[in-house]
């Protein structure tokens, strides 16, 4: 027999109920600040909703809840870190020719957008192939040799824009 929403929601309600006090002492005890403990309770909120049928009814419940809660708190600081590396990264290059923004974006913007998102989540985002290759759903062998032929491909572009051979060379640097 399928569940309706109305039974739906009540058993979320009640999970929620139960779960959100013990959840938020958790990630407060845990977290950094208390904005990155409300982020890490919504969040753990918002996926035992999407995984309802997946909630133990029974003395499992709260372990489970609390094995979600542990995962979101260990994801969010993965974010946070990637992006404070990113930016003392940043602030280490000297800085770009004004210029050069526009062009990187133009090159970036003539590529595929498989090629595109590949570099970027490499850049950017600082993954590396083993979560280059989960995100993509491919092996990290496929990996390096999309990403080899994407900067391949994204220093050509960037000649074209005209970015010169060693300025290229440099941007490309950031795509590793």
């Amino acid at each position: 027999m399928t569940e309706g929403h109305g039974e739906r929601v009540e058993r979320y309600r009640a999970l929620y109920d139960a779960a959100y006090p013990r959840v938020m002492a958790y990630a407060l005890r845990r977290a950094r600040s208390r904005e990155d403990a409300l982020d890490v309770v919504a969040d753990t909120m918002l996926v035992a909703w999407r995984r309802l049928d997946e909630v133990p009814d029974d003395e499992r419940r709260m372990p489970w809840v609390y094995g979600v809660a542990r995962r979101v708190l260990a994801n969010h600081y993965r974010t946070v870190d990637r992006r404070t590396r990113l930016a003392e990264r940043i602030e280490r290059e000297p800085a770009a020719n004004p210029g050069d923004f526009d062009a990187v974006h133009e090159a970036l913007d003539a590529l595929r957008p498989d090629d595109r998102d590949l570099l970027t989540l490499a850049a950017w985002e600082d993954l590396n192939n083993d979560e280059l290759a989960i995100v993509l759903g491919i092996t990290p062998a496929a990996v390096a040799v999309r990403l080899h032929r994407a900067r391949g491909r994204l220093a050509r572009q960037l000649a074209k824009v005209g970015i010169t051979s060693a300025r290229a060379m440099k941007s490309e640097e950031r795509f590793r």
